[in-house]
């Protein structure tokens, strides 16, 4: 069982209507009444209705046309008597007078009652006037009637106090307001009446409280700031003038200074900065907190922006006719404008300026180096265009001329010491030469005969061999002179050891050798050679330092390896990085190593461009590019929260994820957080009434007439089919944010609001277990019922749900059967009850019945609805319509436009008004109480 408030407001209503005597009715919510002056509670024939006697004497006088709270003034005749009308007075059968404003016994006068007491109570001044009627919840201790000076014709005062609890707030003597308390003070916002006023709550400050901000519980909460609650000026205030705000941003200095960009309160004061100082250009810094970085905000206060400049200090570049001024370009100062040149923009021409600003004029023109002259074979050659005295001149061009045998191409006919015209070489060649003695017996001589040829451009001897030295050696007639001299030991010669031409230095090197008995043996390495292989020849020169190898490019310790087993320094030493990095890009994965003499580093791809870390960009990649400590310095926005539907609409609904901001490219980061698909949440698609959107189709709570473009899934309310056309609310409307405590919020209006309010448009829900929709109006109803593909419900569609086909009385199951009467009579103690006030107990601790509403279906209650069971072919599910009686009284429409109430309320104290079959209450289209909802019915299966 759960409670719409601590305590619950119990009124009692009693008015006289013509034809019904006393009736005693409650309708909970009604703050104040002052007789019939409140339009939204005429009933039958009001307002302004007159009711005549059945004679014919006249019109009689203050009729109460049955309307409750005296909605007329009554006919024009006088008070307590006939006028004079046209026909005879005939006496009633038998003629005694009684008290109804009549002639009964045809004698002049009317309600002449004999022996009448017009001091009773019961009749003080006039038959007519009961004070124990009239002074409705008095002490009856307390009653007296003051007669009046004319009794029988005026009526007499009726006085007394109210009863314990009962308030009389209209002072017309009518106790008609209950309410426990009355010395609280109305500070605390609870939803209770502590003073017992009338009025509820009305002393709380919703205007600036940041704790009740336009509304009970509607806290002022801000992130990393001091929030505010702002009214618009108008009264009174509620949520729809009066709402949170950002009152100030926290800043107590460095790495805990906050301020509000977007505007927006909900995100509070989301920006982290401290402020600096003016906005400069090439610092990466948002010096001025706004959000805004470098090139992007305003550098009017910034010194080095705005500045005469030249796009180069040599050349044309540095000529006044090509001046500039300084902006912020890619976050650097830089020399812009439609006259700078910088340089390497221009090529540098062959016209006595310096166009590429190298300091150099006319180096390496681009104007000049072309050919020039008449032919280009040796050694004629064509001339090339040079720069000279600042314009192009043709340098070094030679003509052809005569062919002779010197190894030049003398005609230029492409045929060097040859005549191509006569295809012949020169004459004075192929005569013998070099002719030298032969050599002695055993001996071999390298001389030969040869002829004269024109080699290489001389005449010389071709083929022919001469001596290869003055003195013979080993074997050989090297003089060509025909006799063998000079001739080594082959036992101690190191150059003929053992054999002619076997010398022990060849192949070894740098080792020191000798020829012992005709054999090589070697003697050791020269100073400054080293034998690696161990094969004695000492082929490695090096010159040894120290025994540990240094990154020096030098074989320090002469092993035949340069700066191998260094000891590697760490990436701050030697690489720039900064001491503060400690990324892996800039720690563990970069490689030192020492690479021809001297230390290289090797980063990841995008760290450390060109081992240069201080001028490599950062970039959005997840990497500390420079290496100086800090991530995607440049995004600020990169690795905070957000979700799918950031700045979408409608939103994703149900299917909104979270996720952060990542890099999209080295210059942008987005939102990583994607819509999710409805059909992997816990209750996949399935749209349900509870203010979300569950399928994700950007409709919130759609119906079967409006499913949008997700069609399959919608909105499909708990019905009862009670005729082969209609379907019924099988629960009482309740609003989607409603719970088993709360009534949620929200009014319904779909296309057209009272003046001063908002439209809502807030569907109306067919679900167990949450507090019905109150306190609302005919006008939200039939807006609301519409806008589901539904209507309000007819007084006759309501009755036939509630006497389910066999005229039930009351909203009781199971239907009548047999000699039963389960729906035909009022409730039965521990056996059937609904919500009523006189037949449960809310509260049952508190001492006397307590009322108060309960969440549709409520357990609470015993055998509360009308039962549709085996009908219409409804089935388990749908067989039921609970709470048709008590809980809420339910809006209907009339025959003829009117509004009707009923089924009865938590604060109805007679059963019999929460008949189905009472159809007293008209209320008009503004009506509105705290113990009035509704439901919807529908010419069309809305679940279909």
């Amino acid at each position: 069982m759960s409670r719409v408030s601590s305590r619950w407001l119990k009124r009692g209503l009693s008015f006289c209507v013509s034809g019904w005597g006393f009736l005693a009715l409650s309708l909970a919510g009604l703050s104040s009444t002052t007789g019939c002056s409140n339009p939204a509670y005429c009933f039958t024939d009001c307002p302004g209705d007159t009711t005549t006697s059945s004679g014919t004497q006249g019109t009689g006088g203050n009729g109460e046309g049955g309307c409750l709270f005296g909605c007329g003034d009554g006919g024009n005749g006088a008070d307590g008597q006939g006028g004079n009308g046209a026909g005879n007075c005939i006496p009633d059968d038998p003629p005694n007078e009684v008290c109804d404003l009549r002639d009964n016994d045809c004698n002049g006068l009317v309600d002449d009652i004999p022996g009448i007491d017009y001091e009773s109570l019961t009749s003080c001044g006039t038959c007519s006037k009961n004070c124990l009627q009239e002074l409705l919840n008095n002490d009856l201790g307390t009653i007296q009637c003051i007669p009046s000076q004319n009794p029988g014709t005026t009526p007499g005062q009726c006085v007394g106090s109210c009863a314990a609890d009962y308030h009389d707030l209209d002072g017309n003597g009518s106790c008609e307001y209950y309410c426990l308390g009355g010395s609280q003070p109305e500070s605390i916002c609870n939803n209770i009446d502590d003073d017992c006023d009338g009025l509820v709550d009305e002393e709380v400050n919703y205007c600036d409280s940041v704790t009740d901000c336009g509304a009970c519980g509607y806290a002022c909460n801000v992130l990393h700031g001091t929030p505010t609650c702002v009214n618009n000026g108008a009264s009174p205030c509620t949520l729809l003038n009066t709402h949170c705000a950002i009152d100030a941003c926290d800043c107590t200095g460095p790495g805990n200074c906050w301020h509000d960009l977007d505007g927006v309160y909900a995100t509070g004061c989301e920006y982290q900065c401290f402020p600096t100082g003016p906005e400069l250009c090439g610092d990466g810094i948002d010096n001025d907190c706004d959000g805004l970085l470098d090139g992007a905000d305003d550098l009017s206060q910034d010194p080095a922006i705005g500045v005469a400049c030249q796009g180069g200090v040599e050349g044309v570049c540095a000529d006044p006719a090509h001046a500039g001024v300084t902006a912020c370009v890619n976050g650097l100062v830089a020399c812009i404008g439609p006259d700078v040149i910088v340089p390497n923009q221009l090529q540098e021409s062959c016209n006595n300026l310096d166009d590429n600003c190298d300091g150099v004029i006319d180096n390496n023109p681009v104007d000049v180096g072309g050919a020039c002259g008449v032919s280009n074979i040796f050694p004629c050659s064509l001339g090339t265009f040079q720069c000279v005295n600042g314009a192009p001149s043709c340098i070094g061009a030679v003509p052809p001329g005569l062919e002779i045998c010197n190894g030049i191409d003398d005609d230029c006919d492409g045929m060097i010491d040859f005549t191509v015209a006569t295809n012949s070489p020169p004459s004075d060649v192929g005569n013998p030469c070099g002719v030298y003695p032969p050599p002695p017996q055993g001996a071999t001589s390298p001389c030969s005969a040869g002829a004269t040829a024109c080699i290489g451009g001389l005449i010389a001897c071709q083929g022919a061999v001469g001596p290869l030295a003055s003195s013979d050696t080993c074997g050989i007639d090297a003089n060509c002179d025909g006799t063998l001299t000079n001739q080594p030991n082959l036992n101690t010669d190191v150059a003929n050891c053992g054999a002619c031409g076997n010398n022990c230095y060849a192949g070894a090197v740098h080792s020191i050798q000798a020829c012992v008995n005709g054999v090589c043996q070697s003697q050791g390495c020269q100073p400054g050679y080293w034998d690696l292989d161990g094969d004695g020849l000492c082929e490695y020169a090096c010159t040894f330092t120290q025994a540990q190898e240094v990154c020096n490019g030098v074989d320090d310790n002469c092993n035949g390896q340069i700066d191998e087993g260094v000891i590697a320094p760490s990436p701050v030493q030697v690489c720039g990085v900064s001491p503060s990095a400690t990324r892996p890009e800039c720690t563990s994965g970069v490689t030192v190593t020492c690479n021809n003499g001297a230390w290289q580093c090797a980063f990841p791809p995008g760290v450390c461009t060109g081992g240069n870390c201080a001028a490599t960009p950062e970039v959005c990649d997840t990497l500390d590019n420079n290496c100086n400590g800090v991530v995607n310095e440049n995004f600020p926005n990169w690795g905070k929260p957000c979700n799918s539907d950031d700045g979408i609409q409608p939103g994703h609904g149900a299917c909104r994820t979270t996720g952060t901001y990542a890099c999209t490219s080295p210059t942008t980061v987005a939102c990583n957080a994607v819509k999710a698909d409805c059909a992997t949440l816990p209750g996949g698609c399935t749209e349900l009434c509870d203010g979300i959107d569950n399928d994700c189709d950007g409709l919130v709570d759609e119906t079967f007439n409006n499913r949008g473009q997700n069609a399959t899934y919608f909105v499909r309310p708990a019905v009862t089919r009670i005729g082969a056309n209609s379907w019924i609310h099988s629960y009482e409307a309740s609003r989607p944010s409603a719970t088993s405590t709360d009534s949620g919020h929200g009014n319904g209006y779909w296309t057209q609001a009272i003046a001063g309010a908002t439209r809502d448009a807030t569907p109306a829900c067919s679900v167990p277990g949450r507090l019905p929709w109150f306190n609302v109006s005919p006008d939200e109803v039939q807006q609301t019922c519409t806008a589901m593909g539904g209507t309000i419900c007819s007084l006759a569609d309501w009755q036939t749900a509630c006497r389910a086909t066999v005229n039930c009385a009351y909203g009781y199951a199971p239907r009548n059967s047999g000699a039963a009467t389960t729906c035909t009579t009022p409730a039965v103690a521990g056996t059937k009850y609904c919500n009523l006030g006189s037949t449960y107990d809310f509260d049952p601790v508190t001492p006397g019945i307590q009322d108060g509403l309960l969440p549709g279906a409520s357990s609470a209650l015993q055998s509360c609805w009308a039962d549709w069971s085996g009908l219409q072919g409804n089935t388990p599910a749908s067989e039921r319509i609970f709470d048709i009686t008590g809980n809420l009284w339910e809006i209907t429409v009339k025959p003829g436009g009117a509004f009707g109430l009923m089924g009865g309320a938590f604060s109805t104290q007679n059963q019999e008004a929460a008949g189905c079959d009472f159809t007293f209450y008209t209320v008009e289209q503004g009506f509105k109480f705290y113990d009035a909802g509704f439901r919807c019915c529908f010419s069309s299966n809305p679940t279909q």
